[in-house]
């Protein structure tokens, strides 16, 4: 029996479907078959949910792109029943962040939920997390969900929740959370806290859309409005929150979210991204 050659055993075998996908993602550069395919998925994003569209450089360039007349995005009463879904359970991406509020929650803490929509998490999370005694959990998010929040909590048991639309509310704050909500806003992160004038001990993201590139902005279509959406660097987010003194306890990949952009290269994201930073010295 021949030995087997070195270099056969470190050349990677390329997969049939993997051959399927490069042709998938890249038919787009033919003539007259790309531009046909572009008008169809021109279509498709203006009926769709979770489409994305575009690269851009800033959040005004990205919503020049979206049509006049259509919504833009979250500061509607129509879409303060989203996600209602993820008020009857955690979902796979949630447990890294249950298990360490698990273990930073306690009596008298304050949650900062910031972009909480109508308390999701709150009340998603309640069958996983005992909530301690005296804590307060304050939802921010814009005026037309933080009232259809409001008005759920009036029906729902929902002992230490409350809803605002200030910033400023986070001082004080000793967890400052954002679960997918930071794409949707052109401030990075220590830029907020900065803006809130807070330094929590435990800030929390999760469900961002990070790679190694050069942050930029497309569009996504959620089926009923059109949202600016940022994809950040990871190294930029890191070093940022390490310049205010948060070093990472954790971070983590959340599989089953990703980003696909059509028509451009290098600019889709697999998996989501999530960390928990402390700060040692308060």
């Amino acid at each position: 029996m021949q030995p087997a050659n070195p270099t056969q055993l470190s050349r990677p075998r390329v997969r049939i479907y993997d051959i399927g996908e490069r042709i998938a993602r890249n038919v787009w550069r033919l003539p007259v078959v790309g531009s046909l395919i572009e008008r169809d998925y021109a279509r498709a994003f203006h009926r769709g949910r979770g489409r994305y569209r575009g690269v851009y450089a800033s959040f005004a360039e990205a919503e020049k792109s979206i049509p006049s007349g259509e919504r833009i995005g979250f500061n509607h009463t129509e879409l303060a029943s989203m996600y209602r879904e993820r008020m009857l359970k955690a979902c796979a991406s949630d447990y890294p962040v249950v298990y360490w509020m698990r273990r930073i929650l306690e009596p008298g803490a304050v949650v900062y939920d910031f972009g909480g929509h109508i308390g999701i998490s709150y009340h998603g999370w309640k069958g996983y997390l005992d909530y301690p005694a005296r804590m307060r959990w304050i939802v921010y998010d814009l005026p037309a969900i933080t009232r259809a929040g409001e008005a759920l909590a009036r029906v729902r048991p929902s002992p230490g929740l409350s809803f605002t639309n200030d910033l400023h509310d986070a001082q004080g704050c000793t967890v400052f959370l954002a679960a997918g909500s930071l794409q949707f806003v052109e401030t990075s992160l220590p830029a907020l806290l900065a803006e809130a004038g807070c330094r929590p001990r435990h800030v929390i993201v999760n469900k961002l859309p990070l790679y190694d590139g050069a942050p930029f902005v497309t569009v996504q279509s959620a089926g009923n409005a059109f949202h600016p959406y940022q994809i950040g660097n990871r190294s930029e987010l890191v070093s940022g929150m390490a310049a205010l003194g948060y070093r990472v306890v954790d971070d983590w990949m959340n599989g089953e979210l990703s980003c696909r952009i059509p028509f451009t290269v290098d600019c889709d994201i697999d998996t989501y991204s999530g960390y928990y930073f402390t700060r040692d010295r308060l």
